[in-house]
């Protein structure tokens, strides 16, 4: 008899372990989307990121760089 008792606490016991892991994995995933749904992307050919801040007009590009770019068109100092 003591076999025939152990069993429905053997079944409580996985059936818990079972909703306790679901609900772990439920809660990671709904965390993974929320984290995911907060980025943003920006386009490649965004000026301000694409261009160094302040730098020189390169007039080529039409953007601000460095003042390195060999086939850029500068203003004469």
């Amino acid at each position: 008899m003591t076999k025939q008792s152990s069993k429905p606490y053997f079944r409580i016991a996985v059936s818990g372990l079972y909703l306790a892991l679901r609900g772990g994995a439920v809660l990671v995933w709904r965390a993974v989307r929320l984290l995911a749904a907060g980025t943003q992307t920006s386009p490649s050919g965004d000026e301000l990121n694409s261009s160094v801040r302040g730098g020189v007009l390169n007039f080529r590009t039409g953007k601000f760089d460095d003042g390195t770019d060999p086939a850029g068109i500068y203003k004469l100092d």
